[in-house]
């Protein structure tokens, strides 16, 4: 996975409408390219599939999130990505999966940005079993069993 900032919105982008007919707020872009096996995930959605609009560099809207990505049934089979957006105190991510093994993943962040992530991969038949979060003193800061 890579963090792809553009401090103006590139050529071609166009920020979504929401229901009500409102626009997305946004002055620039990050994108979360992620790859299984040199395929991108949500490579059919176009050029801009896996990016959101945000609002220059240091937006609180970029942060927090955690999901499973993959090129199958939405990620819920096949190889896949666990990533997060995680909050500045996260130095890294342990997936721990069914068969015992674990994925380390350090946070790394864009130049110049408040923008990071880590990704950790889950491999073809694994079942996640635990996501643990630490900050730099290794103390776990985050522990969710809720993903397969």
């Amino acid at each position: 996975m890579a963090l792809e900032f553009h401090r103006t919105l590139p050529k071609g982008y166009t920020l979504p409408t929401y229901p009500d007919g409102t626009t997305a707020p946004g002055t620039s872009l990050l994108c979360q390219r992620m790859y299984i096996g040199g395929v991108r995930i949500d490579h059919q959605g176009g050029p801009w599939a896996d990016c959101q609009p945000v609002t220059g560099t240091h937006d609180p809207q970029a942060s927090a999130g955690l999901g499973l990505w993959g090129l199958h049934d939405k990620g819920l089979s096949g190889s896949r990505l666990m990533v997060s957006n995680p909050e500045a105190n996260v130095a890294y991510g342990i997936v721990s999966l069914s068969d015992g093994t674990q994925a380390k993943a350090t946070t790394v962040t864009v130049p110049g940005t408040t923008y990071r992530a880590w990704a950790a991969p889950i491999p073809n038949g694994r079942t996640i079993t635990s996501v643990d979060q630490y900050d730099a003193h290794d103390q776990r800061l985050s522990h969710d069993t809720g993903w397969r």
